[in-house]
């Protein structure tokens, strides 16, 4: 590039540092003798490339050809104006020495490729004059079109994933950091009524301790859990979440907070319900306590995990239809539905075998605990008040899985110890 025999020593001296130490990189430059020449411009072949000024002249009119002043208000029409007004706001803040330096982005047209291209925009003043007025001023451009790609694509996608996805993040005593859009949807709660406070205000009220204590013994050890969490929504609703719990870790590998991630299963678990419930008591079925069973079984055959078994009914319950009927019969077997899910512990499933027979699966159980167990709900069953004249009573066969148990096996000595209670008079516990 050739330059005017008159320009300033100084001038000179700065553009030939620039050529030396900037040129071999992806950044264009540019300076202005404002004291002096302030229409004009000089810069660098990259910047005469971005821009499509002439390389052959010495000077650039600011007016005509600087790419915020000039080309950008002329072909810029498909971007908004308020990012180049700002960088002019700032650039006449510069002059005026209100600030030191700006760092800011504009988007271009470029009509060679029709598309808008991005870059970054940092200057300063290079010399003051004796008053303190700038006599030169520096600047460097440099393309970010990929980077403010990247950057529009991640918030798209951020903003998906805030609308859609039922997400969450808390620090390392569960206090929530941040919450997605969709979650504030499923749960009715604002992200201001989230966030500092622990997902422990969404419990339902009836949501077994008994996963919540599982979840934090898993992720102390700084592994994934997975599990379903029944929650309340702020109206007072129920709603079912599949989450995925991950521990975020420092730079130590020492356990900072956690993401989450859950799945609405609500409507799986109200279709769940209606093919596993008994439609009268709303206990689990034959069917459903047939899957935990065998499950069970599974589970003591390779960790060596025992349960018990407690099969019982409801002693002269024929009578009760005889004297009553049977909408009243059907009443007694729900009040009596409530004493067993009253009185029974959060890890125990409890079924209606069949008619007034009721089943009783205590995981992490003896015969002895069982037995126990067995005998607290005689109890309370015979201490019941329901809405018949007559008290109920009820009888119980208790058993414990064997090695060589199969399903039919462990009911088949329930049933038979429950045969023994009502062969002894009924109304007693007895174990096989």
């Amino acid at each position: 590039m050739l330059y005017n025999v008159c320009m300033r020593k100084e001038l000179a001296e700065y553009i030939k540092q620039f050529e030396n130490t900037l040129n071999f990189s992806d950044i264009s430059w540019w300076i202005i003798d404002y004291k002096n020449d302030s229409g004009y411009f000089y810069c660098n072949e990259l910047m005469c490339e971005h821009f499509e000024l002439d390389k052959n002249v010495e000077k650039h009119s600011v007016n005509d050809t600087c790419p915020i002043a000039g080309d950008y208000i002329k072909n810029v029409k498909l971007a908004s104006t308020k990012q180049a007004n700002l960088i002019i706001k700032e650039y006449l803040e510069l002059l005026n020495q209100e600030k030191k330096e700006y760092n800011n982005s504009f988007p271009y047209f470029d009509k060679r490729v029709d598309k808008i291209k991005y870059f970054s925009s940092r200057a300063k003043a290079l010399e003051l004059d004796s008053e303190g007025n700038v006599s030169i001023l520096f600047g460097i451009i440099e393309e970010i079109t990929n980077k403010v790609s990247q950057s529009k694509e991640i918030e798209e996608y951020n903003e998906i994933i805030d609308k859609n996805v039922i997400t969450s993040t808390t620090d390392k005593d569960g206090y929530i950091l941040t919450i997605s859009e969709a979650f504030c949807k499923i749960s009715g709660y604002t992200k201001e009524e989230l966030i500092g406070k622990t997902h422990h205000m969404l419990k339902h009220p009836n949501a077994k301790n008994i996963i919540y204590k599982n979840m934090w013994v898993t992720l102390n050890k700084g592994e994934v859990w997975e599990g379903e969490f029944k929650n309340i929504t702020k109206d007072g609703k129920s709603f079912w979440v599949k989450a995925v719990i991950s521990p975020s870790l420092d730079e130590e590998g020492n356990i900072k907070g956690y993401t989450t991630v859950n799945q609405d299963i609500t409507d799986k678990k109200i279709i769940e319900k209606l093919s596993n419930r008994d439609k009268l008591t709303n206990l689990y079925n034959r069917g459903k306590l047939d899957s935990i069973l065998s499950r069970e079984i599974n589970r003591f055959k390779r960790y060596k995990t025992e349960f018990s078994v407690i099969i019982l009914d409801i002693d002269h319950f024929k009578n009760i239809n005889d004297t009553y009927g049977h909408l009243v019969g059907d009443e007694v077997l729900i009040q009596f539905a409530n004493i067993l899910n009253k009185h029974t512990r959060n890890t125990d499933y409890i079924g209606r075998w069949g008619g007034e027979e009721f089943l009783i699966i205590c995981s992490n159980c003896d015969i002895k605990q069982a037995k126990q167990i067995a005998n607290k709900l005689r109890k309370q069953i015979e201490e019941a008040t329901l809405n018949i004249d007559s008290k109920i009573t009820a009888s119980f066969g208790v058993t414990q899985i064997k090695d060589s148990d199969s399903s039919d096996d462990i009911i088949q000595r329930a049933d038979d110890a429950l045969y023994k209670c009502k062969d002894s008079g009924r109304n007693t516990v007895e174990i096989l």
